[in-house]
C-alpha cells in the first residue's frame, strides 16, 4: 500500500475475497500546496483472467470516508491488489 506523503492516506487497489471486485482508492491534487484534494473510490468488475476490466462506478468522498471505507474493506478480508503486476500477466 502506498501512502500519500502529506495526507497519511492509503492509495491503491483492494480485491474482494472472491476475486470478483476490485476497488481503486486514489486522489487528485487540486492545488500545488497539497491542501485540498479530491478523493475517489472506483469499483471495477474482475474478468476471468483476474484483471480489473469492467468499470462499474466512481464515488468522490472526503478523506475521512476514504480512510473509513479502506479500513472496513480490510476488516472484511479484502486484500491489496497489485494492479501493475496484473497488467503484465
Amino acid at each position: 500500500m502506498a501512502k500519500v506523503a502529506n495526507l497519511e492516506t492509503p492509495i491503491g487497489w483492494l480485491i474482494d475475497p472472491h476475486n470478483k471486485w476490485v476497488i481503486h482508492f486514489d486522489f487528485k491534487q487540486l492545488s500545488s500546496e497539497k491542501i485540498a484534494t479530491d478523493f475517489t473510490i472506483d469499483m471495477w468488475g474482475v474478468v476471468p483472467s483476474g484483471k480489473p476490466m469492467q468499470f462499474k462506478s466512481r464515488r468522490k468522498v472526503t478523506k475521512q470516508d476514504f480512510q473509513k471505507t479502506w479500513q472496513q474493506l480490510i476488516d472484511s478480508n479484502w486484500v491489496e491488489f497489485d494492479y501493475e503486476k496484473s497488467k503484465t500477466a
